[in-house]
Parts: structure tokens; sequence; C-alpha cells
């Protein structure tokens, strides 16, 4: 092996040996006392919190078997304690917002995804805001981001299309997000004080009724023909938009069926390390007495996510 080589074959080995260490620090040891005292504390939480007691018992009671069948033996690490719990979870609660996470990797405990300021550089996520041939407006939005100037990048999207004679509103690449946002952007379209939907807590009583707000320069907004676009990986907060003006009747849903998570979540801190993000509150729409946890949100026009487009623009020319 010649010099320059040698020293190449070196400075390899020392950066694997310098980066292995760091890999295998990535997964945290977790004692049987340990998975057994937290699946205790995060059984308490469900019991204590869920937005369906009879579901949270049902689930605690599970997890319980599978500690005591050693069907857990193998959890040895948090990470896989967060993997393998969480997904216990949501299969036999059939809740996809239950989840669990580590408090170090989400930089605290709260009820949101983690955020990183890469996903803020699109505009808070609305990625285009134009004109169509035939004078119809495009909107393509990717999240309801909770920060308060993505009310205003929505306000100013939206008002730039309330002269064009049609709206389409693309969600089909859209998350979940921010309730509120939701509420903002539905506000545009519908009378102020027009009621949204209602939030019921796990005794069944009613905490608050989300109303329509004043919003600025809309008036021309609140009667343009209006296009909702979505995909089956719709959840959440987008799904409110879609559900809550298609009930309304204020706008047609073209697309698949949504994902069909519903539920407000919260966060509860199970111990130092570790956190459960959980539903606990039911919303209810106005129209249907109900909402589409899951069941997902029915188009009015079922076609492929590629096609709705499409489709969408056909209906608003054909409606010129």
């Amino acid at each position: 092996m010649n010099s320059l080589l040698k020293k190449q074959f070196l400075a390899l080995v020392l950066l694997v040996v310098i980066v292995f260490p760091f890999f295998v620090q990535a997964n945290t040891a977790l004692t049987p006392f340990e998975r057994q005292t937290s699946l205790d504390g995060v059984i308490r939480i469900l019991n204590e919190q869920y937005v369906f007691p009879e579901t949270a018992s049902k689930v605690g009671e599970f997890l319980r078997q599978q500690e005591q069948s050693g069907a857990l033996a193998e959890v040895s690490t948090q990470e896989q304690f967060v993997e393998k719990i969480g997904a216990l979870m949501r299969k036999h609660s059939g809740d996809g917002h239950l989840n669990l996470a580590l408090i170090a990797e989400q930089g605290g405990v709260s009820h949101r995804l983690k955020e990183t300021e890469e996903l803020k550089i699109n505009n808070f996520a609305f990625e285009q805001a134009r004109i169509l041939p035939g004078n119809i407006g495009y909107l393509k939005l990717h999240k309801f981001w909770q920060a308060e100037a993505a009310h205003k990048v929505g306000h100013a999207a939206l008002v730039f299309l309330s002269h064009s004679d049609h709206i389409v509103i693309d969600l089909r690449d859209s998350g979940g997000g921010s309730p509120q946002l939701v509420q903002y952007l539905i506000s545009h379209f519908v009378p102020e004080g027009t009621l949204l939907w209602e939030l019921f807590d796990r005794n069944g009583k009613s905490t608050e009724q989300v109303l329509s707000l004043a919003v600025p320069d809309a008036e021309l907004l609140k009667t343009k023909p209006l296009y909702i676009l979505q995909s089956e990986k719709l959840v959440s907060a987008g799904e409110f938009f879609s559900y809550t003006l298609q009930q309304l009747g204020r706008a047609v849903v073209i697309g698949e069926t949504s994902a069909g998570l519903a539920h407000y979540t919260g966060a509860a801190q199970v111990n130092d390390w570790l956190f459960v993000r959980i539903p606990m509150y039911r919303p209810v729409n106005p129209v249907t007495g109900t909402n589409f946890e899951g069941v997902g949100v029915e188009p009015n026009i079922r076609v492929s996510t590629e096609m709705a487009l499409y489709r969408a623009l056909r209906l608003a020319n054909k409606g010129s």
C-alpha cells in the first residue's frame, strides 16, 4: 500500500471510529422495570384523558396483557418502546392521532410535530396562488401552519384570487396542522358567525363552538364557486377544511376519500423522556351531527388524485 493510500485508509478508519459511537448512542437502553413503569404511565394517561373512555380502557388492558405475557420483552430501548407501543395503541384504538414521542427528539412536550425552518421556507406552505386560463383561481397548500404569519400569507393569497370566476384549492399533497388556520381560511368563504364545528370532551360535554370570523376584503370570495382537491393522504386539519365547506354546501370536493383523522390532539408527559400525543376532544359538524374520524371525507366527485385538477377545471369551464 503506497503512502497516499495508507493515509486515506487511516483517515477512513479514524472517521468510522469517531462517527460509530454516535450511531450506537442513538438508542437509549430501557430496563424491564423502566419499560413496565413507562407502560403504566401511558395506560394511566389513556384512562384519564383519551377522548373515548371505553376505548382507553380496552387499549390499556391489551397493553397490560402484552407486558404480562412477555410479548414486550424484546423492547429494550426508548426508541423501540415509542415505536412498538405507539403502533399497538393505534392498531387497537383505530386512531391514527394516538402516538408516543421522545421529549429530547421533539425538543419538548407538544401535540405538534417538530417543525423545521426548512419547512417554512416555501411561503408557509402556500406554494402557489395563480390565475389559470378561463379566469380560474388556483391555490396549492401543503400544510396548515400554526404561525400567525401563515394567516397573513393565506389571506393575501385568497384576496389575490378573489376576482377570478371560480376557485380551486389543491390539498392533494397537504397534511394536517392548525385548526385555527382552517377556521380563518374557511371564514373567507362563509358569512361571519357561521357555526363550523363544536368540540366535545370525553364526558360528552360541549367545550367550544367554533364560528367563522370577520375577515376584511373577502366579500367577493363568499359567492365564488369553490372546488377542493384531495387525496387519500389528506389528514386532520386539511380534512376539516374539506369536510366543513362541503357540508355547508359551499364547496365541491373532488378526488379520493381522505385518511379520517378528526380528533383534536393534546400532549401529556409520561416521565422525563416520554410523552403521549393523545386525542382529547371530539369535533361535531352541525350539519351531519358527526365527523370524519375513521371514515374520511368522501368526495362529491370521485376520481384519481392525478385527474382531480383536470376534472375541476372541466367543471369550472362548463359552468362559466
